[in-house]
């Protein structure tokens, strides 16, 4: 077996670790932890803001170091930053300290553990399967919230939240120990990837002996493909991610009960999944720029239903819409970059675009709050995303038209 799935597999148990146990499972802690510390909800839910921050900021720096050291070496320390983070959080009685852990460690070790080291590993050991791999590893992060968040909320019923973060964070930094030590940096000349033809070979042979080095920084911010793949996906991903939000309130609005709102929630991620596991199977086929353009032009069609979304039914066909197109969306992302900038370069650039993403769904979450407030529904917001996911998508749709240098694709 080829070891690249085997990798597939690691990373998808990464992912369902780092995310799982910090964004799936944080409504967890609101309401123990504010009660405990006298803060508001709205205090409590800036702890993803500070995660989402302090990765934006260190993963430049991150993704740069994942293209020059060992990713062995990254992925053991975030393992160990990760456990160390949640047993600071355990055992800490000041708030302070707790937005500082959550900014600094634990927001270096999510990426460095999870999404960013592993992607960087998937884009090396695969050229023909690329977006089946980056797919499929993706699942992780769905069935994270599957998994994780009841294990984790049996935890708190049982033993407290403080205790609840300790073991968690016992428990995945060792589990995430153990698999850093398996994973193997790049294939070697016994491994051949199914299907790969002479061409594919002999690029895989020449990154092995060293010849990928990655581009300079400067080098890629000239780049115009950089610019209409990091603008588009920013975009588009910070409209799902506002719109993830906006879905219950939106729906509690249109007189559906909690329960029948958070449901809703629940059709998204079996929907992410279902979709994950569609596109497995033409991912590679299709352009990735193509495939990108049309889950953004379905953005603003679910945008432009919204407006006339009444009841659950409804809401669930845009629930369904909403899960295939943000479920989707970041793993063919990752396999268009390292197309596009080749395996050697990857980790960089992934890192350069990792601040534009969280601004842009930081301001977009913001937006859609401040629209409610100022009007009293969501129509406006609505009509101006669907005017957004057409310029995403015309956006993305221009990366046909920006080829990357053929240096650059030597080592795709």
């Amino acid at each position: 077996m080829y070891y690249g799935w085997r990798l597939v597999v690691i990373a998808a148990i990464a992912n369902m670790l780092t995310m799982g146990a910090t964004y799936s499972a944080l409504g967890l802690f609101v309401i123990p932890v504010s009660q405990e510390f006298g803060l508001s909800r709205a205090e409590m839910n800036s702890a993803l803001i500070l995660m989402n921050l302090g990765g934006a900021a260190f993963s430049p720096f991150l993704g740069r170091l994942l293209d020059r050291i060992s990713a062995r070496l990254i992925m053991t320390i975030g393992a160990l930053l990760f456990g160390a983070s949640f047993l600071i959080l355990g055992i800490s009685q000041s708030v302070t300290l707790d937005a500082l852990v959550i900014a600094l460690p634990l927001a270096i070790a999510v990426p460095s553990a999870g999404a960013l080291t592993s992607s960087v590993l998937l884009a090396r050991w695969f050229a023909i399967n690329r977006g089946r791999a980056m797919v499929l590893s993706a699942l992780g992060m769905s069935v994270g919230s599957i998994i994780m968040t009841p294990v984790i909320g049996w935890l708190l019923e049982q033993q407290g939240w403080r205790t609840t973060l300790m073991i968690t964070g016992v428990m995945c930094t060792v589990i995430l120990l153990g698999l850093s030590t398996v994973i193997r940096e790049r294939p070697g000349p016994e491994d051949v990837e199914p299907g790969a033809t002479p061409e594919v070979l002999a690029r895989m042979q020449t990154m092995m002996a060293g010849s990928g080095n990655p581009m300079t920084i400067g080098e890629i911010l000239r780049m115009p493909n950089f610019w209409t793949i990091c603008l588009s996906s920013s975009l588009a991903m910070g409209l799902a991610q506002s719109l993830s939000i906006t879905f219950v309130p939106l729906a509690m609005d249109h007189g559906l009960s909690v329960m029948e709102a958070t449901s809703l929630m629940s059709i998204t991620g079996i929907s992410a999944i279902v979709g994950i596991l569609a596109l497995s199977g033409v991912a590679d086929k299709i352009e990735r720029s193509v495939i990108l353009t049309a889950f953004y032009v379905l953005g603003a069609v679910l945008n432009l239903l919204l407006l006339f979304a009444d009841g659950f039914f409804m809401l669930a066909g845009c629930a369904v819409m909403l899960g295939v197109a943000a479920g989707a969306m970041g793993p063919v992302f990752y396999a268009l970059v390292a197309d596009q900038f080749g395996t050697a370069s990857f980790g960089t650039v992934r890192g350069l675009m990792a601040p534009f993403l969280a601004i842009f769904g930081a301001i977009l979450v913001r937006f859609a709050g401040e629209i409610f407030d100022r009007t009293g529904h969501y129509d406006l917001l609505f009509t101006i995303y669907i005017f957004a996911e057409l310029a995403a998508a015309a956006l993305m749709f221009s990366t046909r038209f920006c080829r990357p240098k053929p240096a650059v694709a030597a080592f795709a």
